[in-house]
């Protein structure tokens, strides 16, 4: 699980540099974190606040597709797809934490 939290890692990292589909690697890469989360609580946690981070300040994207949504619509959202966005990683962010609490650790 080690090897699956540094490719999340990684991926997290490169999303920063990926205009427009940055936003679904940094999911990808979210849930890949939340798989290793249980072993590796450490590296999982970077890997989803870099994602987190990521798409709630440098992704403009999400600004961009949320005008043309109410452009089209012509009605105030109230930003549903920037939110939906950030609430998901943020959703991911405390079901890794559960899953790190709720880890049984073995006495030897």
């Amino acid at each position: 699980m080690k090897a699956l939290s540094i490719v999340a890692v990684v991926l997290a990292g490169l999303a920063f540099f990926i205009p427009l589909v940055g936003v679904w690697v940094a999911l990808f890469s979210s849930v890949m974190a939340l798989i290793a989360f249980r072993s590796e609580t450490t590296l999982s946690a970077v890997a989803v606040g870099l994602n987190l981070t990521n798409t709630a300040f440098f992704t403009p994207a999400l600004l961009i597709a949320e005008g043309l949504n109410q452009m089209e619509n012509g009605t105030s959202s109230a930003g549903a797809i920037y939110w939906g966005w950030v609430g998901l990683q943020a959703f991911i962010l405390v079901v890794g934490i559960i899953l790190a609490s709720t880890k049984k650790t073995t006495s030897a």
